[in-house]
């Protein structure tokens, strides 16, 4: 008989403390406003929207746990302090709930760095420095680094059109790329100074666009009539022509003294021995260029026309002169 009567007391014992509720957090804690049904920050508080959260009273806050949205059933706690719930409804909560924001588009409650209600995710801005984030990761470098979340990290834009200098090739915004002011000479920081004004203080050219069409502002396809583009080509393209020049007239004088000289030796000479070096000499020449081949023909048959002509004198019989 002992045993059913232990058991008995042991499942009444247990059914009693299942019945028992569990303490909230800040049961403990007195109820200002008088008793209510508040169940889960603190037990029998006053509980005006019926959530199970108690309101906020002089003995317990919302910072200690109280209910930041009194008469809202739906809302009750904010980690984050953004003043978006952690609760999500179809209107309301916060979707970043560990993280202070106050975006609104697309996400609620998350980063927003820039405060213009676009959460930086998405944000082609994120900084609001007015240059893009792929753009800000572009002119960044092996030395610098440029953080788009960051409003203090700002690339250098001269010309404030939104895109890093070291991306543009307009940089100072007067519609002539930069290598070709830099080509030219002009200073490609300078709005106000371009290739066709950087001499003489006035214009100096001009692109024509056909019929009676003419413009001084820079075109990629059209024919260009300038000082500066004749200075280009003069000193750009043609200087190492020029350069060259005093180069082959050096050649050409050499040449034509080379040749000659040798033409001149073949025709002084009676010496059919000196005749074959002067032909040594020819071949030599003409294999290093030391003179033309043309002139090494010429040559060859001046020397053939020496050799007859020495013939004839070898075989002339003494007192047949005239």
């Amino acid at each position: 008989m002992r045993l059913p009567l232990l058991l008995s007391i042991v499942i009444l014992f247990s059914c009693l403390i299942l019945t028992i509720p569990v303490s909230a957090e800040g049961s403990n804690v007195e109820c200002e406003q008088g008793d209510g049904n508040s169940t889960k920050d603190r037990l029998g508080c006053l509980d005006s929207d019926g959530d199970g959260w108690s309101d906020a009273d002089g003995n317990w806050t919302i910072a200690q746990g109280a209910d930041v949205w009194p008469n809202d059933p739906l809302r009750w706690s904010d980690t984050d302090g953004d003043g978006h719930s952690d609760q999500l409804g179809d209107n309301f909560g916060d979707h970043c709930p560990s993280i202070y924001g106050k975006s609104k588009v697309k996400l609620r409650g998350c980063s927003d760095i820039d405060h213009d209600f676009i959460p930086d995710i998405y944000d082609d801005d994120a900084d609001g420095d007015g240059i893009r984030n792929e753009l800000e990761r572009a002119a960044s470098s092996g030395t610098i680094l440029y953080d788009p979340y960051n409003p203090n990290s700002v690339p250098p834009d001269i010309d404030m059109d939104t895109i890093p200098d070291v991306l543009d090739n307009d940089n100072d915004n007067d519609g002539w790329p930069d290598d070709v002011e830099q080509d030219r000479g002009s200073d490609y920081l300078d709005d106000s100074e371009t290739p066709f004004n950087m001499y003489l203080g006035m214009n100096t050219g001009f692109f024509y666009l056909g019929g009676l069409g003419f413009s001084t502002e820079y075109q990629v396809d059209e024919p260009e009539f300038s000082v500066s583009g004749v200075s280009e080509i003069v000193f750009e393209e043609l200087v190492i022509p020029l350069l060259l020049i005093p180069i082959y007239l050096s050649l050409y004088w050499s040449r034509s003294q080379n040749y000659k000289r040798i033409l001149r030796g073949i025709e002084q000479c009676f010496d059919l021995d000196k005749l074959s070096v002067y032909e040594q000499e020819i071949n030599r020449d003409v294999k290093k260029r030391n003179i033309k081949v043309y002139h090494g023909l010429v040559l060859r048959n001046a020397i053939e026309e020496r050799e007859t002509f020495l013939g004839k004198v070898e075989h002339v019989v003494p007192g047949e002169e005239e």
